[in-house]
């Protein structure tokens, strides 16, 4: 379930939106594919350049569905709110990009951007909860092409068996033998707090190496796993502190 106070659906877009970059982070930090023929350590890349990269790739997606097979450095940079010299520096890690005095190539960079994050092919995805939360969640997934949630799961068994959005929702106790079967590598939870250590613990040992929480609770790890929040409340406060900054 939302938290009680999170009544309006723009909020919720904003929930999700929280999602989509948090997958993208993890999916650079466990998925990383050289991009042409630079080696590069990832512990030198800033995460806010991570984040930045999502925002690139959805700015340059506009631009491929207005048919502007070029970019220039000043329009993708007022689309995307920040200057043309971070758009450089961003990509600077990663190889050269652009044409200079014309822009980037669009298809290209797209391209390269979908490779850095280890999106360029299908990412297997799997679910656990199937509350409002949850399906939320689901719903947003199966729109985007290299998400593919191959299973979602919920222990009470009234909710198991229904079909939510071309998904089946499975009983818990049937995870392994998908994990088994699907291999899948990526997990959304969104679980009450109490359930969350054993989730983690069964994930682990089904082989899922991520794991994204709407779950806030102090739990342990395995080293093999990467484990990140979406802390709702601190994302909230950190926009009104924008909003606040902007008056």
């Amino acid at each position: 379930m939302f938290p009680h106070y999170v009544t309006d659906e723009p909020i919720k877009f904003f929930i999700i939106e929280i999602l989509y970059v948090e997958f993208k982070k993890f999916l650079y930090y466990n998925f990383y594919v050289k991009v042409k023929t630079l080696t590069l350590k990832k512990n030198l890349i800033p995460e806010a350049t991570i984040r930045r990269l999502s925002t690139y790739l959805r700015c340059l997606r506009i631009s491929l569905e207005k048919g502007e097979e070029i970019v220039s450095s000043p329009l993708l940079a007022e689309r995307c709110h920040v200057s043309e010299s971070l758009i450089r520096r961003d990509l600077t890690y990663f190889g050269e990009f652009g044409i200079k005095g014309k822009g980037y190539k669009t298809k290209e960079l797209i391209a390269a951007i979908e490779y850095i994050l280890g999106i360029h092919t299908p990412i297997k995805v799997i679910l656990l909860g199937c509350g409002s939360l949850g399906r939320a969640v689901l719903r947003h997934l199966k729109k985007v092409p290299y998400f593919d949630v191959v299973a979602a799961f919920d222990k009470e068994n009234k909710k198991c068996g229904e079909q939510f959005n071309g998904t089946k929702i499975l009983h818990i106790s049937q995870l392994k033998g998908v994990a088994e079967r699907e291999k899948p590598r990526m997990a959304v939870i969104a679980i009450p707090p109490e359930e969350l250590q054993e989730a983690i613990d069964l994930l682990a040992k089904c082989g899922i190496k991520g794991i994204l929480s709407f779950t806030l609770s102090q739990v342990k790890v395995p080293k093999n796993v990467t484990l990140n929040f979406v802390d709702i409340a601190a994302e909230m406060e950190f926009l009104f502190y924008k909003i606040n900054q902007k008056q």
